[in-house]
């Protein structure tokens, strides 16, 4: 009878730790005693072996480590073991060097997780409030992205250079996500034109007087204060705290390199730090006192900031010349508000399948370019180009989802303008007049009760300052007045629910609402509008006024989505063939395709020709003097022509790998294939 060794819990309590026994523990320890600050350019096994000899991590051969490059050495090699060299090819030290190769320390994966989360947190949240209601919004928010996105890509420049596992890069990424955190948590505050073309919470520039200033813009102004000091602040301190990273690097530079000749190409990117970091805390200084809330110290602030910024991108791009998910969360919130407000129709449901091909096909043709995406040490043109991705990517998110909102705004609009107006015109019962218009009422946001009760106090007021000796007929053309302005006014509140069941309450202008609001009030300014409508039987022109000026944003976007959706394919060809040079005539056909693509989608933007530009005058223009844009909108073509640019680029990048695929297996068959047919 064979017996078998019982295994328990507590068996190796105090067991002696045994290298050879357990070489995977072994291992996972030597990588977790991560020593305060190791050397970038020295070997990693003078920290990495143990005293049983021992190595955490062996590079295979073919592969590279940092301190066997000599690409910073502008002569020779900083010091390498001889040891270490025999490992490796030559090629490894040649200018020509595959680029392709991991090499190096690599952050661990969890750290650049949080680093990626802290970044996207930013960016979430600056998405989530950004309005993209004017064209100055959008500035303010590549200002702002812009600068999040080079914080970002600044540091992982670093590591991919320079990063080594010890506490000193640990704790100064982890510095790092709390400055994220607080770049996260003022971003709502954030506006590029504040104190330049208006005051926070002013649509004019307005003299700052506690004595007189409202609660709302007293919020507002203490709002972007602390918003944009705690900004500069944050930026400051991120770019100090990579200028000591990259200082500790030039002196370890120092002490390891064996030349007299010191690699000055490290002192590069330290220098424009030195510069930015100046900028941006002067540009801190100015938004503590008074003078960076006028209109020539905001312009100061804003131009050391982007100084700052353009220092440091023109340092890397030198020193190296020397050797993508929120706005989809944007639009999965727009899907709610549709499904809440009424008329839902058939030009919606097509939106809505429009904004899910879109999505669909830009994470597809990034994914699925020329050449495959690879985990690797690519050129820095590759990283940079991706700034103009990102940007171009987002500003589409945020027109298809602003195309969307309108789309079904002017749906929904139409669907009560029109259920009221039936409902007005239809002779029957009175009962079943106000079972049929409750309902109606309500989608629009508005009580049938209360419109009815206004109705009889319009009746009750406006009656008897006018009945005083008046004919029948002249009573029953009062009557039919104040009816008409009642009916007016809903058809007014009902389209103003609408929008704000849409779009933000505070999109709309301070010079609409007061339109808005004269209409709802004034009985003779309306009153304007239903003779008009007499006369004309179609044109109301200050209701018209009002919707234009409601719906004016969304249309400006439609001028220029088509340029930012040519631009997502000029990127994207642009990557593929910064990753990788074409190998063949198929995969030049998908990158040319691309750019063709891109052109077409440019060209599109003489849509916005034509003589007639507003929305107010389009209704009783000719169509041939209508701008094409507004035409297209009208249409409900935008986000189909958009998706369908995507379709037709999924479709030609597919056909072309199935060609690739078919002359491959056609051109190169192995021999005797031939023989056994």
């Amino acid at each position: 009878m064979s017996t078998r060794k019982q295994s328990s819990l507590f068996l190796h309590i105090n067991t002696s730790p045994n290298p050879d026994a357990n070489p995977t523990l072994w291992e996972h320890r030597l990588r977790q005693r991560r020593p305060l600050s190791r050397n970038p350019f020295e070997p990693e096994s003078t920290y990495s072996r143990g005293s049983y000899g021992l190595t955490a991590r062996e590079s295979p051969p073919g592969t590279p480590t940092r301190r066997q490059s000599s690409k910073y050495e502008d002569d020779g090699k900083l010091g390498y073991n001889v040891a270490d060299e025999k490992i490796m090819p030559e090629r490894t030290f040649s200018s020509t060097k595959n680029l392709d190769l991991e090499w190096g320390d690599q952050v661990p994966g969890w750290l650049n997780l949080f680093f990626d989360l802290a970044w996207t947190a930013t960016f979430s949240s600056l998405t989530s409030n950004a309005k993209f209601k004017e064209p100055w919004d959008s500035v303010s928010y590549i200002a702002f992205f812009t600068t999040a996105w080079w914080l970002w890509v600044s540091q992982i420049f670093y590591n991919v250079e320079f990063y080594t596992d010890d506490w000193f890069h640990l704790v100064f990424i982890f510095l790092q996500l709390l400055l994220f955190g607080a770049l996260a948590a003022t971003t709502q505050g954030f506006d590029i034109t504040n104190y330049i073309l208006h005051s926070p919470g002013s649509d004019n520039l307005e003299t700052y007087d506690i004595e007189t200033i409202t609660p709302e813009r007293y919020a507002a102004e203490r709002l972007a204060k602390i918003s944009v000091r705690v900004i500069m602040l944050a930026i400051s301190i991120s770019r100090a705290m990579l200028l000591i990273q990259h200082l500790r690097v030039a002196i370890y530079a120092k002490l390891t390199s064996k030349s007299k000749k010191y690699p000055l190409r490290l002192f590069i990117v330290p220098a424009s730090l030195v510069v930015s970091a100046t900028l941006f805390f002067v540009a801190f200084r100015v938004t503590m006192s008074g003078y960076g809330r006028t209109p020539a110290g905001s312009k100061v602030k804003m131009a050391l900031w982007g100084v700052a910024l353009l220092v440091e991108m023109v340092a890397h791009i030198v020193r190296f010349q020397m050797e993508i998910d929120e706005g989809i969360n944007a639009i999965a919130g727009t899907f709610f508000v549709i499904e809440k407000a009424p008329g839902f129709s058939g030009p919606t449901a097509t939106g809505i399948v429009c904004c899910g091909g879109i999505v669909f096909f830009l994470a597809y043709l990034y994914f699925n370019g020329a050449a495959p995406l690879k985990s690797v040490r690519r050129r820095i043109a590759w990283v940079m180009m991706h700034l103009p991705w990102l940007l171009s990517v987002i500003l589409l998110l945020e027109g298809v989802k602003n195309q969307l909102l309108l789309q079904s705004y002017m749906s929904s609009n139409e669907y009560m303008i029109n259920k009221i107006a039936d409902s007005m015109a239809a002779d029957v019962p009175m009962d079943q007049f106000n079972a049929t218009m409750r309902p109606i009422m309500l989608q629009g946001g508005m009580s049938y009760n209360d419109e009815y009760a206004t109705l009889m106090r319009m009746v009750e007021t406006n009656m008897s300052a006018t009945t005083t000796n008046v004919t029948d007929e002249q009573y029953a053309s009062i009557t039919t007045e104040i009816t008409g302005v009642w009916y007016l006014r809903v058809q007014m509140k009902g389209t103003l629910n609408t929008y704000i069941t849409y779009m933000d309450n505070d999109s709309i202008p301070d010079t609409t609402q007061e339109k808005i609001q004269k209409y709802l009030s004034d009985y003779k300014y309306t009153l304007e509008d239903f003779h008009t409508a007499l006369a004309t039987q179609s044109e109301i022109p200050h209701f018209a006024e009002a919707v234009g000026e409601l719906v004016s944003p969304s249309l400006n976007n439609a001028r220029y989505i088509m340029a930012v959706c040519g631009a997502t394919f000029i990127t994207l060809a642009s990557l593929n063939l910064i990753q990788s040079w074409p190998r063949d005539r198929f995969q030049w056909a998908s990158i040319i395709s691309r750019y063709i693509m891109g052109l077409i989608m440019i060209l599109l933007l003489l849509l916005n020709v034509g003589k007639v530009q507003g929305f107010v005058e389009a209704a009783s223009a000719p169509e041939s003097h209508i701008a094409g844009y507004l035409k297209w909108v009208d249409s409900g073509w935008v986000l189909p022509t958009l998706a369908l640019s995507y379709l037709v680029q999924f479709i030609v990048d597919t056909t072309l790998v199935y060609l690739a695929v078919w002359y491959s297996r056609k051109s190169f068959q192995p021999v005797g294939q031939d023989d056994r047919r």
